[in-house]
């Protein structure tokens, strides 16, 4: 919590005018005092500019920015069992995975940068209503003072929001805090998760009030799109209640004996059935106001599921499922650091995604591919095997032919040829079949991941690339064929390291060889979500599921093309829909910063981060090579061999094997982050954290 009457903000200037460069045109940093902000409104609105591009944007290599975490690029889910950030050490994989934060060092935290955020808006809520106008300044502001309020209303509860999934009970800052005044001022105590929760819903309902002259919807609007509107502050409402209705905050007994030096309890033990009915309604709410603000669930290509649901998350102007975005005006950046393709175009290859995330996504005709118990965790043996659910006729052993794989632009016959650095193809391997572990998945896979043998389509080369992860030799054969094959055992931190890669939000229209990008938006709330918020929190309401929870997952499979519910008679039951529930957010949410979370609310840690995550076999010891170059008769000494096709051969031979890339461990006091010591160093009234 900052203790300046008089603070420092970034100036962002807000271009309404210029539809190409949506609502925000980052300038250079200025420094201004509160009386230069609020004594003119193109200063003030400049301010809420500054907070929009503090909590919901994120600009290329701003580390020190909040979607780090929650956005773009995001560590939140590089700290659950989905993927791993692999440039270098990152925080999520040594400070969170391996139990490494502490109550000095938390990267994931966000502690003092959200409480500036908090202290901003409020002076801007508190002030904006008196920046004095002109004649015709009230013309053009009259009614958008009014509107930015609001929208900095918002900004706020999603901050304090963020506050409460990390940390639970947080102190409500309601004023501006003076330590020049009265230091005691800065000496709080936590509030109740019931009166955080409480606070966020008050506010977010006085923002979306009728009254208020925010939109239902921006959809239409290019000039204003990725602003607030009542939908925006809906969502938000259905989410924070979804959460203060999960195990997490409903009557968490692990957290009984944390209370305020007062006595005061922070943490509710009594289990609310009610505050599911109440996630229910906000969802529903939600729900209307979108519709009513013509936003909808977007299927771009109907008539192909595969390219349906990837093609939702590279429209870059305006999407009618998304209810916030967040503007990505850097986009050549995602499209170089996240694509998996090699070294010779310009691949980063920036993130390796887990088996553990391959192994939730159903089979074709929607069973779920191996056995979870009652929570919807997948149960892997000491081997990180799971059981196969055998009604699914899923199998990982062998291969199966397939005719055809989409590229991203069209269908592309499954042959494989090698192209040198020069274009010239090197050799042509005809045809070649998949691994059954990649066969008849739910379309979403294909959309969202690369693995061995898929093709993706890029606008460097003008034609599709078939991904190869098994290690194999390459650089000093003759030809020199460089990185072009995938990049096998790792080299440095661009090398994927688990055999799949990224392919959600990747647009086969950038040119990643000539830096010519697509800035694709990041959905911060879109209709999906909502609509499975709603079938989670019926769910858990009733004692069974009905016709209401069935139609509201049912629009977000039948989007991609999946089998509507149910299926099986365990459908019918209340157990068997939270583990389909579960696992449909973790498969149509993912890389959008749900994962770790929900894992956290559902106090599931100890199941899912408390193993470890699986690779393919993408890195193998020099005894496993060699071992398999004796079982194909190519000699005792992998080392020995120049063939690069042999080599391919070896290292694809021994890749299809579920390995340990990281060792995870976790313990309840995870479910939620310490508060820094430095704050309790200062703040006598503040108490920590469970097991801190």
């Amino acid at each position: 919590m900052t203790k300046s009457i008089k603070y420092i903000v970034s100036i962002i200037v807000l271009c309404f005018s210029v539809s190409s460069c949506n609502y925000l045109d980052i300038k250079p940093a200025e420094v201004e005092t509160e009386d230069k902000v609020y004594g003119d409104i193109l200063v003030a609105q400049e301010d809420l500019g500054a907070l929009y591009h503090d909590i919901l944007k994120w600009t290329a290599l701003g580390a020190a920015d909040r979607l780090q975490v929650d956005g773009p690029f995001n560590w939140a889910d590089c700290a659950s069992d989905a993927m791993i950030d692999h440039w270098g050490t990152t925080p999520p994989t040594t400070y969170f995975k391996r139990q490494g934060l502490t109550t000095g060092y938390n990267p994931l935290g966000d502690w003092d940068r959200d409480y500036e955020e908090i202290r901003k808006a409020t002076s801007f809520i508190n002030n904006v209503d008196n920046v004095p106008l002109t004649n015709s300044q009230k013309r053009t502001y009259g009614v958008k003072v009014k509107q930015y309020k609001q929208e900095a209303r918002f900004l706020r509860a999603y901050v304090y929001f963020d506050l409460l999934r990390q940390y639970g009970a947080v102190p409500i800052i309601t004023s501006l805090q003076d330590v020049g005044a009265n230091k005691g001022n800065l000496i709080v105590a936590r509030n109740s998760v019931s009166e955080v929760v409480n606070y966020i819903c008050t506010e977010l309902d006085a923002a979306a009030d009728s009254n208020s002259p925010l939109p239902d919807s921006w959809l239409g609007d290019t000039q204003n799109y990725g602003r607030v509107s009542k939908s925006a502050c809906l969502a938000l409402k259905s989410r924070v209640l979804l959460y203060a209705a999960s195990p997490l905050f409903n009557g968490n007994s692990l957290y009984k004996d944390i209370q305020n030096s007062d006595g005061k309890k922070l943490f509710s033990q009594s289990y609310d059935k009610e505050m599911w009915k109440k996630a229910a309604d906000a969802a529903d709410s939600a729900i209307v106001c979108a519709k009513r603000g013509n936003l909808y669930v977007y299927s771009p290509d109907p008539d192909n599921p595969v390219d349906n649901y990837e093609k939702l998350f590279y429209n870059n102007s305006t999407n009618p499922e998304f209810i916030l975005a967040s503007i990505q005006t850097y986009g050549i950046y995602e499209d170089v650091s996240c694509n998996s393709h090699a070294g010779d175009v310009q691949g980063w290859g920036r993130f390796s995604i887990m088996q553990n995330q391959v192994d939730a996504y159903e089979t074709a005709d929607g069973h779920l591919p191996f056995k979870m118990d009652d929570d919807g965790c997948i149960i892997y043996d000491s081997k990180g095997q799971p059981e196969i659910n055998p009604q699914s006729g899923y199998k990982e052993n062998g291969f199966t032919h397939v005719n055809q794989l989409w590229d991203g632009t069209s269908w592309q016959s499954c042959t494989d040829n090698l192209i040198d650095n020069n274009g010239n193809e090197v050799k042509d391997f005809g045809s070649y079949d998949l691994y059954n572990m990649y066969v008849n998945r739910d379309p979403r896979f294909y959309a969202s991941i690369t693995f061995e043998g898929a093709k993706f389509r890029n606008q460097t080369t003008g034609m599709q690339r078939c991904y190869h992860y098994a290690y194999w030799k390459r650089k000093g054969t003759t030809p020199d064929l460089g990185l072009q094959f995938g990049d096998g055992y790792p080299t440095d931190n661009t090398t994927n390291e688990t055999g799949y890669g990224l392919r959600k939000f990747l647009n086969p229209n950038s040119d990643i060889v000539n830096w010519v990008g697509t800035s694709s938006n990041y959905p911060l709330f879109r209709m999906a979500e909502l609509y499975l918020n709603k079938a989670e929190a019926l769910n858990e309401y009733l004692d069974a599921p009905t016709q209401d929870v069935y139609d509201a997952i049912n629009v977000v499979r039948a989007r991609a093309g999946m089998p509507l519910l149910p299926i099986t008679s365990e459908d019918r039951t209340k157990i068997g829909m939270r583990k389909r529930i579960r696992n449909e957010r973790r498969v149509e949410l993912f890389f959008e910063g749900h994962r770790f979370w929900d894992i956290k609310r559902w106090m599931v840690g100890a199941k899912c981060l408390n193993i470890p995550n699986y690779r393919m076999n993408s890195q193998p010891s020099s005894d496993e090579l060699d071992a398999a170059s004796q079982a194909l008769g190519y000699g005792n000494s992998f080392a020995d061999i120049s063939d690069p096709w042999k080599t391919r051969e070896i290292g694809t031979s021994i890749f299809y094997k579920r390995t340990v890339d990281v060792n995870c461990t976790f313990t309840d006091k995870m479910y939620l982050f310490p508060i820094p010591q430095t704050e309790i160093d200062k703040d006598k009234n503040l108490v920590q954290n469970y097991g801190w």
